[in-house]
């Protein structure tokens, strides 16, 4: 059944035919099970913009969905209202930055540290096409900018955990949010605002992930603080960003012992309520990161462990300490 109607097909045709070159986006495939609308509407569209080309990516979100660029989500069907932005966006993507005026370039520029854009619209929204025509090219030129953009009639249990009541809703690091309709400067001025203590584990994680371990370090250090949000890291499902948080934990450990140590008594809190691989990373923090208190804890802890692995951990982690006040 074609999804199109004549004016929608034809905006597609005129849009085909305004652009010089083709345009290649990506089509993140899911198991959701809205997965086929994607399908169906990446083959529609496809017989009717020839330029452009939509080739298939295994998505990492949960969400199906289109990989517009490197940093930029787009989980909704384009129709309706959403269409014309859409298309806009598309035209966008070979370089041409003309809706972006000197002064937002150059705040843009300023932006060093990963930003979370979630903004959730709705096919029916009057003010969801200005707002999404508002958030691309901001996201389009800075890469620093990681933004998703999600249609919430479409996932409405995406936007019941995100307690999204109403459209549009742009959403800033899981924290702060715009209801309506918002501009670019003031998008901006929240963004370079921000406290670094702030940040989300999302946010945090993505700076692990481009190798900026030591930023956090730094701000940790500078703040006095441990960040909630990288506690999160260090008890992270996923290995490889325990690992590298322990990075952190390492060099908070050498440049301030004093810090470091403050992150068992939170650790030692939630130690009973992980499995026995954050467990063990747990362990291997506090002997790296511990003080007296430490020590004694993990003494009374280790009479009750009975994974091999952890005793194996807790035991590592006393030697560690001792060498430390030895």
């Amino acid at each position: 059944m074609p999804i199109f109607n004549p004016q929608a097909a034809a905006l597609i045709q005129n849009w085909d035919q305004s652009i010089e070159n083709q345009v290649k986006i990506k089509r993140l495939t899911t198991d959701h099970a809205e997965e086929k609308q994607f399908i169906n509407f990446t083959d529609q569209v496809s017989s009717v913009a020839l330029k452009l080309i939509i080739e298939s990516e295994k998505g990492e979100k949960k969400l199906p969905g289109f990989l517009l660029k490197e940093n930029v989500t787009y989980s909704a069907l384009p129709l309706e209202k959403e269409l014309e932005p859409f298309l806009e966006a598309l035209s966008q993507i070979n370089g041409s930055q003309a809706m972006l005026s000197e002064p937002i370039r150059q705040a843009l520029d300023k932006i060093d540290i990963p930003v979370q854009l979630k903004l959730y619209i709705a096919l029916q929204c009057p003010h969801c096409p200005n707002v999404v025509r508002t958030v691309i090219p901001l996201a389009f030129y800075c890469k620093n900018i990681y933004l998703h953009i999600i249609d919430g009639s479409l996932f409405p249990e995406t936007a019941q955990k995100d307690k999204v009541m109403s459209a549009p809703c742009l959403m800033l690091d899981d924290d702060f949010r715009w209801t309506g309709s918002v501009n670019a400067e003031e998008i901006i001025k929240m963004i370079t605002s921000r406290d670094p203590a702030q940040l989300s584990a999302k946010t945090l994680k993505t700076i692990l992930e481009e190798g900026d371990a030591s930023w956090i370090a730094r701000q940790m250090i500078e703040k006095g603080d441990i960040f909630d949000a990288f506690i999160k890291l260090l008890l992270h499902e996923t290995w490889s960003v325990r690992l590298g948080a322990m990075v952190i934990v390492e060099e908070l450990v050498e440049t301030d012992p004093k810090l470091a140590a403050r992150l068992c008594p939170l650790l030692i809190d939630l130690f009973d309520e992980k499995d026995i691989p954050v467990q063990g990373d747990i362990l291997y923090a506090m002997g790296e990161a511990g003080d007296l208190e430490t020590k004694k804890w993990i003494q009374t802890k280790l009479p009750k462990l009975e994974h091999p692995d952890l005793i194996d951990a807790a035991t590592e982690a006393l030697d560690s300490l001792d060498s430390v006040n030895n």
